[in-house]
């Protein structure tokens, strides 16, 4: 009776113990942003949130929460309040409300701006009359500790839990700020954190292989700490490519296995145009940067990132040689962003066989953004042989400290071999051949998607309806 007792006291406290983790069943599955206004004002003059689309929307992706972005002007707080709280309640669906911190130029939060205790208090307030309304978020929380102080956020988690327990105050902080610092300063505060995923140190949204070492990082180092992790679903500010549909898939499936796993607490997408309204929902067809169809290899060193000798990436497949063949070569399509007028002996574009180079040829060597064709004919293959690896590969000569380069690669064709995908058209036959070496030089199948949210959208459904 006494133990009975007990584990009923701990479990109606669990929701005010700092740093307790107390992940949903089911996890957390949604979306973060790109709220919809309606398309005609009424009779005030202003075009309101469009909660009817929203709803739509969340509900035909599966999702069970949905994170409300306070930016613009205060009929996001009044909708909220009067419109989107009581329809997402009937939905079943779960709503955070995002507020921006005092560094962020791009949006304030109204109505209570930088007053974050106050944010605090009028969500918890709202959160016990609305139990749908289960968190909220301060985005690029980390960037702005000069304010949020232990003392000020200890302010702000009374004012909140002194009216509503449950709910969550769980910011949004970005993997390499995550320092012992931090860990021991903030994290006792916290109810949980959203962890955007984004390839640091590196900053891109093509390469996913980090993912699984991070979030395993994160969870042995936040032990008790819900974490949330936040695919790059929009375009991410600095990066040389916008994240594709089977990017986007990759890091959502690889987090889910990560949640089954007990390492992650939920998902939440960063701004993924889920409403055909949305100006995200297609994709320009100046995106589309494949010589042919819509696919293409692409290897990247981005603006303002060192490099050192030897670092590389590399896209390999096995080719199977064709029985009796009295030629073998390989024919494709290569174009980078560089020009004879571009400094040479840095970044260097390769085709191995079998780990050996077969052909170089520096990226200052042709006209910029133009596409050339290259066969290179193939040795003799060792006796009793069915196959070869052949890797297209992006290599630095030399190191550098600022000299962007885009590399395509497009369009193969064999002879005396066989390939599937030749026009890189399927993202996924291709990426579990990507290798990287060293860092900051990265490669992946790029397919353009014209349809993006829509082909997306059923993507990420799938795997919201499984989880």
């Amino acid at each position: 009776m006494i133990r009975l007792a007990l584990m009923t006291v701990f479990a109606v406290l669990l929701p005010v113990i700092p740093g307790a983790s107390h992940a949903e069943v089911p996890p957390v599955m949604g979306t973060a942003g790109n709220l919809i206004r309606e398309e005609e004002p009424r009779a005030d003059g202003i075009r309101h949130v469009d909660t009817k689309a929203i709803i739509a929307g969340l509900t035909a992706l599966h999702a069970d929460t949905y994170v409300y972005p306070m930016a613009g002007d205060n009929v996001h707080w009044t909708d909220l309040r009067d419109e989107f709280l009581p329809a997402a309640q009937q939905a079943g669906i779960r709503v955070w409300v995002l507020v921006y911190t005092p560094s962020q130029s791009c949006c304030v939060s109204r109505p209570f701006k930088h007053d974050y205790v106050a944010w605090s208090r009028e969500i918890a307030t709202l959160a016990k009359s609305f139990p749908s309304l289960a968190g909220w978020t301060v985005d690029d929380y980390a960037y702005d500790l000069k304010t949020f102080t232990p003392a000020y956020v200890g302010q702000m988690r009374a004012a909140a839990k002194a009216i509503s327990p449950a709910l969550k105050f769980v910011p949004t902080v970005y993997y390499s700020q995550f320092t012992d610092a931090f860990i021991a300063e903030q994290i006792p505060l916290l109810d949980g954190v959203i962890f955007p995923f984004r390839d640091e140190p590196h900053r891109d949204t093509s390469w996913t292989w980090s993912l699984s070492s991070q979030v395993k990082q994160l969870a042995a180092r936040l032990p008790g700490t819900d974490v949330y992790l936040m695919p790059y679903a929009h375009p991410l500010s600095t990066a040389a490519q916008k994240p594709t549909v089977s990017y986007v898939e990759a890091v959502t499936k690889k987090a889910i296995e990560h949640v089954r796993a007990g390492e992650l607490a939920g998902v939440l997408q960063y701004k993924l145009p889920f409403v055909s309204r949305d100006q995200n929902w297609t994709r320009p067809a100046t995106d589309n940067l494949a010589r042919t169809g819509g696919g293409r290899l692409s290897f990247v060193v981005q603006t303002g990132t060192p490099t050192t000798a030897g670092m590389s990436c590399g896209a390999t497949r096995t080719a199977q040689l064709t029985p009796g063949a009295a030629k073998r070569a390989v024919s494709f399509w290569h174009r980078d962003t560089r020009g004879s007028t571009s400094p040479a002996g840095y970044h260097r574009k390769q085709l191995l066989l079998d780990g050996k180079v077969v052909w170089d040829r520096d990226v200052a060597a042709d006209p910029q953004d133009t596409w050339q064709r290259v066969t290179v004919d193939l040795a003799a293959e060792p006796a009793g042989a069915t196959s070869v690896a052949l890797q297209w590969r992006l290599s630095e000569r030399k190191g550098v400290s600022n000299y962007f380069v885009d590399v395509s690669v497009d369009d193969i064709t064999l002879t005396g071999l066989t390939l599937s995908d030749p026009g890189v058209e399927n993202a996924t036959t291709w990426t579990a051949g990507l290798a990287r070496k060293g860092g900051p030089v990265y490669c992946s199948a790029q397919v353009y998607h014209p349809n993006y949210g829509a082909d997306l959208g059923t993507r990420l459904a799938g795997l919201y309806a499984a989880r």
